[in-house]
């Protein structure tokens, strides 16, 4: 170690001092400007040199290379409120600030060496929050020539000129101490309006930023996108109900249709009223629907006032064909389970008759009108219904016999009586007794297998001692639909099936073929009790306390009194 008046300062790093050698041997050889230690934070640097950091790789100095005091400095161009010295002959370029920080004093490569030459270095990004210390002037040292005649610093001005700059080497990537990681990890708020910083810490601030916000930004993207396609399905569905109720054709059924159903078109009656009625008894899904077949088809003017059997769930302009085809010429129809009073009101008024004239007919002519031995005289049951044709001069008692005649053969064709047998009935005759009830209890085709079940179950089973206990035994008898409490335990007579076991004596209405192939063919089950709540809903029981609720609600729906211990309706 040496001490020349410059402090205590570590072997091969104090100032060059004249006399000295330069890389040849002669004096003055090599003017290079000393590296000072970089304060970790960014600070300014320090007044006195110490040996290069590892993570800013230098040149080593060669042998007899001394470093060079650095000359007094002059504000350092494009700083702005730093006094930077700066080596004088040495022009260096503007540098835009970055956010206020003074940039470090970039190094030129020396000439000429006979050592490897020295790349410049990148300016070291410095922390914000710091301010820089100026660097300590040196010594002052003459200018011109040194001892071997040649004027370094000219030579050094000329090289610094941008046309003679070398290439810049990218450093290698500096390492970072984890209290430096942990100083970047939450930067300040850059200004909006403030300059770009371009130092690699800024650089990584933003990247780090970047990750961070890309992960939450991921995030918020998907219940943003998540939003929009919800909002758009929604106005999507939306926009298709409001185009289907506004413009779009109407609610309809597709096919013919299933089972069968008698409705009763009244005279007068226009497209909209036969809709509403056919849309009452589960014809046809929409009255729209009735009224746009009924103007597409030019026919259907001459659908004529009467009863028809149609099908459940028809589409309108299958419906409207049917009508047509049914009422296009001078014909009868005769619904499926009207009672022979009702039949008889018919053919009065097709034939254009005295109201009675029928009645008067079947009940003079009996005898002659083919009735079979076990009908015993009775006609109820044998007025088939289906469609007559009406001529000219025609009779009652001749639609009246070829009613009978229809429903005789019909009957022998689907062998009544071999049907009795398995279902536990006595005879083809109580079938048809049974199927009549049956026809008159249910609305809709569909539930008459139920329907026959449930019969069967209350003639051959101890749930209700044998007894029916419907309706429309008693309304038969009484002619008409309403009864007292009263009326159904004090009637004695064989057609009130409260109080008397097993099937009336005579059918009480005209069944079709629906339902007597259900009354033979019942559908498995263990239900005692029903109650048709609708033409399309009809509700089964097994215990009476469930049937009890279910009339409860057919009251209510038609707004009649409940008598909870009777379990029916008050009306």
């Amino acid at each position: 170690m040496t001490d020349l008046g410059g402090g205590y300062q570590p072997q091969g790093t104090r100032p060059w001092q004249p006399g000295d050698p330069g890389p040849g041997g002669a004096p003055g050889d090599q003017w290079q400007q000393p590296q000072y230690a970089q304060d970790q934070y960014g600070g300014g640097q320090q007044g006195y040199p110490q040996q290069p950091q590892q993570s800013w790789p230098q040149q080593q100095p060669q042998y007899g290379q001394q470093p060079q005091p650095q000359q007094p400095g002059y504000p350092q161009q494009g700083q702005y409120g730093y006094g930077q010295p700066q080596q004088p002959g040495y022009p260096q370029q503007p540098q835009q600030p970055q956010y206020g920080q003074p940039q470090q004093q970039p190094q030129y490569v020396q000439q000429p060496q006979p050592q490897q030459v020295q790349q410049p270095r990148r300016p070291m990004p410095q922390q914000q929050g710091y301010q820089q210390q100026p660097q300590q002037p040196a010594a002052p040292q003459p200018a011109g020539p040194g001892p071997d005649g040649i004027d370094w610093e000219a030579e050094a001005a000329a090289l610094d000129a941008p046309q003679a700059r070398p290439s810049v080497v990218e450093p290698e990537p500096e390492q970072w101490a984890d209290d430096e990681v942990e100083a970047h990890q939450e930067p300040e708020e850059e200004s909006f309006f403030g300059d770009q910083d371009d130092s690699r810490s800024a650089e990584r601030n933003r990247k780090e930023k970047g990750k961070k916000s890309g992960r939450r930004n991921s995030g918020a993207c998907l219940v943003v996108a998540l939003v929009l396609l919800g909002g758009v399905a929604g106005a999507g569905w939306w926009g298709y109900g409001f185009y289907q109720e506004h413009f779009g054709p109407p609610p309809d059924f597709t096919g013919a249709g299933t089972g069968s159903v008698q409705v009763e078109i009244k005279p007068d009656s226009v497209g909209g009223t036969m809709g509403r009625v056919l849309k009452d008894a589960g014809v046809v899904k929409s009255v729209d629907a009735f009224v746009s077949a009924f103007n597409r088809n030019p026919k259907a003017i001459n659908i004529q006032a009467g009863f028809f059997t149609l099908h459940h769930e028809m589409s309108g302009d299958e419906a409207v064909k049917l009508l047509v085809e049914s009422a296009g010429g001078n014909a009868l129809i005769v619904p499926e389970g009207r009672k022979a009073t009702d039949t008889y009101a018919l053919i009065d008024g097709k034939l254009k008759l005295a109201p009675g004239t029928t009645a008067g007919v079947a009940k003079a002519q009996v005898a002659s009108l083919g009735l079979p031995p076990y009908a015993n005289g009775n006609i109820e049951g044998f007025l088939y219904p289906t469609k007559y044709s009406i001529s000219q001069g025609m009779k009652p008692e001749d639609l009246l016999k070829q009613m009978v005649a229809n429903a005789t053969q019909h009957y022998q064709e689907l062998n009544l009586d071999a049907g009795a047998q398995k279902i536990g009935l006595k005879s083809g005759y109580e079938v048809l007794v049974a199927a009549s009830i049956l026809q008159a209890e249910g609305n809709n085709s569909a539930d008459f297998g139920k329907i026959a079940r449930v019969i069967s179950n209350r003639l051959n089973t101890p749930a209700t001692q044998g007894k029916l206990q419907l309706d429309t035994t008693l309304q038969y008898k009484l002619g008409r639909t309403k009864f007292t409490v009263a009326e159904k335990d004090g009637d004695k007579s064989l057609y009130n099936t409260y109080v008397n076991k097993g099937l009336p004596p005579t059918p009480i209405s005209n069944p079709g073929d629906d339902a007597i192939k259900a009354m033979l063919n019942p559908t498995p089950g263990d239900w005692v009790y029903f109650v048709a709540l609708s033409p399309q809903e009809t509700r089964f029981a097994v215990t009476f306390e469930a049937f009890k609720k279910d009339v409860k609600d057919y009251c209510t729906a038609n707004k009649w009194g409940f008598d909870e211990a009777a379990g029916m309706c008050k009306t």
